[in-house]
C-alpha cells in the first residue's frame, strides 16, 4: 500500500512541475523585416499582464512592423508572455 501511495504522489508531483511553451511566428505585413528589434516581456505577477503590438512598437520605436513572434510559457499555473517584433 505504501508503494501505491508513493507512486501516486510521484506521478502527481511530476505532472505538477511540468512546463509548457507555445511559440507562434507570423509575418504580419508586407513590410520588410527591418533592422530594429524589440522584446516585450510580461510575467505572472506583473501589474499589466497583457502584451500588445502597439505597446511593443511604442517602446521599441518601430513605425513599420515586419515580423512578430509570440511566446507563451507556463510553469505550473503561472504564465509568462513574450512578444518580439522586428521592423523599421
Amino acid at each position: 500500500m505504501k508503494n501505491v501511495k508513493l507512486l501516486a504522489f510521484a506521478g502527481l508531483f511530476a505532472m505538477g512541475i511540468q512546463s509548457c511553451t507555445v511559440v507562434h511566428t507570423a509575418v504580419v505585413t508586407n513590410n520588410p523585416v527591418g533592422t530594429k528589434k524589440y522584446t516585450l516581456k510580461k510575467g505572472a505577477f506583473t501589474k499589466d499582464q497583457g502584451v500588445s503590438y502597439n505597446e511593443a512598437m511604442k517602446k521599441g520605436n518601430i513605425k513599420k512592423l515586419g515580423v512578430a513572434e509570440y511566446k507563451l510559457k507556463y510553469f505550473l499555473i503561472f504564465p509568462s508572455q513574450q512578444l518580439t517584433i522586428t521592423g523599421e
